[in-house]
């Protein structure tokens, strides 16, 4: 008997072993000393690097024949300089999710997953895939960037890929509330792709932020362009939960527009936002990266509209296959109703502007 249990434990074993032999684990540490103004005071110490937050994370996938498999992938993201854990002290934060794929079919995700309005324009359109720093990623507070208990589902036919994303509110009694619906569908030719996106997220309120986006990019050798756009509608009183509260659309990063400096928000807002970049490569050593960003927010208080303005510059030494070094240089300017915007993407407390720079060190593992 005890012969026949062990057998039986041992195939279990191996079958596990063989099941999880595509399981791998991995990460990337972004660290940079950082020189930052801001109207509170300037500040020079160690910061998460301009272009990538730090992470490690597992993933895997197990064949089930007939092109089908199990796949999964959890990414937890920590500040370097700390030891803390990042994302809200989230476990996996970063996300967390498990799915089937299949090559006709198409996949399916269920778990924490990138929002599908910020996927659609980090990892397409934007010369840095979205950064990672305020400075120069302030666009996903527009949008959000992470939503929990999301089903996702995208698939390619021919040169397209068509992406629905539905973001379950999970609230007691409303099936809408806290909830977040995505589609997006990107055309890929030689040299390049364009795409168009929407999403509609609901508070706890019955409030909506309404969200379209397009975007291109397209590449001549070692040089690169890219542009996209993003037109964020919120209703006046649209509020999102706070962090770790379980509430309508907690842990988003999705910025408010409940009150303005002047008392409560009466008036939807409309944020139009748009970036334009290119990336230059003229050996394999060095990659140097510039972009430009523009909003225009009408309604920011009574009356009131504001903009924003941001520009950054990169150059990149790549030292290895996994390790670069690379120094950034930012200047952000706000103006009008923008300056002290308690529900703007970008504010630097009461101060017009604002310049940053960094020296960053990057490995991948």
């Amino acid at each position: 008997m005890k012969k026949l249990f062990g057998g039986a434990a041992l195939a279990l074993v191996c079958c596990g072993a063989y099941a999880q032999s595509s399981v791998t684990m991995y990460g990337l540490i972004d660290e940079a000393v950082r020189f930052q103004t801001s109207g509170a005071g300037n500040t020079v110490g160690l910061n998460e690097g301009a272009i990538n937050g730090t992470r490690f994370g597992f993933k895997g996938s197990e064949e089930l024949g007939g092109g089908s498999r199990a796949i999964f992938q959890l990414e937890s993201g920590y500040n370097v300089g700390t030891g803390k854990s990042d994302q809200q002290q989230q476990l996996f934060g970063r996300f967390a999710w498990v799915g089937l794929q299949n090559d006709k079919f198409g996949t399916v995700r269920l778990g924490r997953q990138y929002g599908g309005v910020y996927s659609f324009y980090a990892f397409n359109f934007d010369p840095i895939g979205g950064g990672n720093v305020n400075a120069v990623d302030w666009s996903l507070f527009l949008t959000g960037i992470r939503f929990d208990n999301t089903v996702e589902y995208d698939n390619k036919f021919g040169p397209a890929v068509l992406t629905l994303q539905h973001s379950l509110g999970g609230q007691p009694g409303s099936t809408a509330s806290g909830s977040t619906t995505t589609a997006s569908l990107i055309y890929n030719f030689s040299g390049g792709k364009v795409g168009i996106a929407g999403a509609e997220s609901k508070d706890g309120g019955g409030h909506k932020l309404l969200i379209g986006s397009a975007g291109g990019t397209y590449a001549w050798g070692p040089v690169g362009l890219y542009l996209y756009g993003i037109d964020a509608r919120r209703d006046a009183g649209f509020n999102v939960a706070g962090t770790n509260t379980g509430g309508p659309l907690s842990n988003t990063n999705i910025i408010s527009n409940a009150t303005t400096q002047f008392g409560t928000q009466t008036a939807a807002r409309d944020d139009v936002f748009v970036r334009v970049g290119a990336t230059y490569q003229p050996a394999a050593q060095w990659r140097f990266i510039a972009s430009y960003a523009y909003d225009h927010a009408n309604n920011v208080a009574p009356g009131r509209n504001g903009t924003i303005q941001g520009v950054y510059g990169i150059a990149d030494y790549i030292l290895s296959k996994r390790t670069d070094i690379y120094v950034e240089v930012d200047h952000s300017h706000l103006a009008g109703a923008s300056v002290n915007d308690p529900n703007g993407p970008l504010t630097f407390a009461g101060s017009a502007n604002n310049f940053g720079a960094s020296v960053s060190l990057r490995q991948v593992f």
